[in-house]
Parts: structure tokens; sequence; C-alpha cells
């Protein structure tokens, strides 16, 4: 009998001795659970603790320390809006170890409470399916309810796990919920995902804050939530940077990485700069027919915005301070903008480029 029979004979086994049938388990669970079995695990037996050392704890919470900045308020207002008793929410890096959680007074006093606890690893190989071992495993928003998890002893719990997404893509931590097997899954996974999807909004401002950012979407009423798509332009109008939603809702145009603005969207970017600067909502179209609202993203500092008067005098932007030329020529151009509140005003007015204007007000 070959592995994957011997696994398939296990799988029935394991199920028939907790009275369940194959077809209550999507195929995400049934999967895990055979790679369970296929890595030796005894769901009768309970998992194995494994926890590294405090000074192990301490050096990687140090490592992530400006993750966890971001990280640590999304779960606190995670924890007071799961409903219910008996929960907790927790935050891991992005192999399952648990960096940070959150308790209730019940939960504190149960198994879960007790081993899930800063530096436990949560990872399917070593506990089995789990919510936030399985979002490790197939890198995306997860539930694992009751008996769907591996281990008998984990069966009473309901759990919810999301991965945080880097401006990168890459997946750089999870944040999960586990409460009650009776709770609201779909939305307590909704509140997760929320969190989630806020720490990757802070995270992407924070890496282009020196950047234009835009928010767009189809609708303009979710322009201030974080289903926005977010982009990063630099000063030649070139693409540096895009979340997920922006990836998503502009999939099948190009690569949203060094890609020029202009081929994208049908509306030139030096022809809206100056509507964008000025706070204006502006609806434009992509090259695939596709309307969206877009709206500059409030994440410049004052000083890195068209706002360019400091008490009368007229400051160079931060790329050219380092040479008197450099200074004086970005100052004219700063101030030649103040006075006009227009990029193409100004480009005629002295007679460059609207891009360049643009280069020297972000």
């Amino acid at each position: 009998m070959n592995n994957l029979a011997l696994v398939d004979k296990e799988y029935k086994s394991i199920l028939e001795k907790r009275g369940m049938l194959s077809n209550e388990m999507g195929s995400e669970i049934s999967e895990s659970w055979a790679r369970c079995i296929s890595n030796g695990l005894d769901p009768f037996k309970g998992p194995k603790k494994s926890v590294i050392s405090s000074q192990q704890l301490d050096q990687i919470r140090e490592e992530k320390k400006d993750l966890r900045k971001i990280v640590i308020p999304e779960l606190e207002l995670l924890y007071s809006q799961v409903a219910g008793t008996n929960f907790m929410v927790a935050f891991s890096d992005n192999e399952g170890l648990v960096l940070d959680t959150i308790y209730d007074k019940t939960c504190l006093q149960t198994d879960v409470g007790k081993s899930v606890i800063p530096g436990s690893i949560w990872a399917e190989k070593i506990c089995g399916t789990n919510g936030l071992g399985l979002a490790v495993e197939i890198q995306k928003p997860t539930i694992v309810s009751g008996k769907e998890h591996f281990f008998t002893n984990l069966e009473k719990l309901s759990c919810f796990a999301s991965p945080i997404t880097n401006y990168d893509g890459k997946i750089i931590g999870i944040i999960d919920a586990s409460t009650d097997a009776r709770s609201r899954e779909q939305h307590t996974l909704a509140l997760v995902n929320l969190a989630t999807r806020s720490i990757e909004t802070k995270l992407f401002i924070n890496k282009f804050s020196n950047e234009l950012i835009l928010s767009f979407h189809p609708r303009p009423e979710y322009l201030s939530t974080t289903s926005v798509g977010l982009l990063a332009i630099n000063g030649d109008g070139l693409i540096v940077g895009s979340n997920t939603n922006a990836k998503i809702m502009l999939h099948g145009l190009v690569d949203l990485k060094n890609q020029n603005f202009n081929n994208i969207f049908t509306s030139s970017f030096s022809s809206i700069a100056s509507d964008l600067l000025n706070n204006k909502v502006l609806k434009i179209t992509d090259y695939l027919g596709s309307s969206v609202f877009v709206i500059k993203n409030q994440n410049l500092k004052p000083n890195q915005t068209h706002e360019l008067i400091v008490k009368n005098k007229t400051y160079a932007c931060v790329n050219c301070k380092d040479t008197k030329i450099k200074r004086e020529k970005c100052i004219l151009i700063r101030s030649t903008f103040s006075e006009t509140n227009n990029i193409s005003v100004a480009s005629r007015k002295l007679g460059v480029s609207r891009t360049t204007i643009y280069k020297h007000l972000v």
C-alpha cells in the first residue's frame, strides 16, 4: 500500500473514531488533516508543546519592534470588538511563532489560554490543523471551527486567522482570534480581516511616506476605508508601490512596479496632478475601460506637500538641499507654484515640464 493510500486509510479511521463525515469538511481542512497524518501527528494525544526561550523571544520582538508598534494597537482594537467570552487575540510571525497575545479572564484559565502564549509555535506540522497554522500554510484568511481542528483538545474552539502582507506581497505575520466554537464565525473573521487590512495600509504609508500616495476605489464612498487600492507615485509619475487591493483592481493591465501612471490610466498624470494635490476627488479610467475614483492620501507631512510657504518663506524640498544650485532652482519652482497653485501655469511660466514641477513638490 502506497503512502497516499495509508494516509487516506488513517484519515477515514480518524473521522470514524470522532463521529465525523468527510463531506463535513472543506478541501482546505481535509488537505491539512492529510498533511498532519503524513507528519505523524496523533489527534488523540495532543500536540507537543514548542516554546522558545524568553531570550529568543525578546530578540525576535526587538527585531520586529517597528512592525509591532503598528500591530499591537490594532490587536487591542480587535480584542475590544470580538464579542463573547473565552476568547483571545494573537499576533504571530510568518512561521506561526506567537509574539503577542491578549486574553479575557475566562480564556486565561483554559488549556488554550495556557498554551497559546508568547513564544509558542503554532505551525501546522506541530499543532495540527488550527487557524493560525493553516493561514501560515495556505497564506490566506482561514476559519478552523470545532472538530475541524486536528487535535481533539482544541475541538471546542473556533479559530480565525488572516495573514499580513507587506508592500512587496510578502507575508510578514498573522493576526488570529480564537473563541468559543459557538461564536459568530463570519463576523469574527471579518473583524480579523479588517485588522490586517488596517495594518497593511499603515505599513504601506510608512514605507512610501516620501512619495505621493493615491487612494482609489470604484465607489467614492469607500475612499476612506481599508478597501481602497493604494499607489505610490514618484516625481517622474512612476508607480513605485502598490497594495494588494490595487493589484486586484488593476489586474490584467501591467505589473504595478516601476510602471508609468500614463500606461495604466487614460488621464495623464501631469494633467491631474494639480487637482490631486489640491485634494480633489477625480474619476479616471484605466485602459481596460474600468473607472475608479481617486484622491490623494493624506500621508504627506506638511513640509512635503504643496503647502510650501512656512512663515512667508519658501524652502527647498528634501532632495534639493545638498547644493546651492539645487536649492535655488527648487525654491524658484516651489515659490512659483505657491503663487499660481497650478502646475500647468507654473510650467508655462518657468519653461519647464509639469513633471519637473511635480518632482519638487513631494
